[in-house]
């Protein structure tokens, strides 16, 4: 089984149910991603677990829409690379470097180097 943190991803989590559900180990919801088909049960808020003969599709949405820009909502991250990722501020979208991928967030412009942004850490902008 592989849990997915529904503020880290890049699929779009929708609610299938109306009512919750239950079976032997308590109460849950399905949630199905609306680009990719991915679906899995949420016994709590935030993580949906899906069968671990997705691994491949789970940690990273195939027909995820391609961003080229970000705003900055909030960053955690500290360090001398971080310094110009503000809240409210812009950037491009970058490619990941050689074995890095985009599969918890996006890569941006850091200072002097990519630096990777988490998905909950900024919102597209048009």
């Amino acid at each position: 089984m592989i849990t997915i943190n529904r503020n880290s991803t890049n699929h779009n989590f929708e609610k299938q149910n109306l009512v919750t559900q239950f079976d032997r180990r308590g109460q849950y919801d399905v949630y199905k991603c609306s680009r990719c088909g991915l679906s899995g049960k949420a016994r709590d808020l935030v993580n949906v677990v899906v069968g671990s003969n997705n691994k491949k599709r789970a940690h990273n949405c195939p027909k995820a829409e391609v961003i080229q820009r970000v705003r900055i909502t909030k960053c955690q991250a500290v360090g001398k690379l971080f310094e110009n990722l503000k809240p409210g501020s812009l950037h491009d979208v970058v490619a990941p470097p050689a074995g890095h991928d985009n599969s918890r967030g996006i890569w941006v412009m850091g200072v002097g180097e990519p630096v990777k942004v988490f998905f909950e850490e900024f919102e597209l902008v048009e």
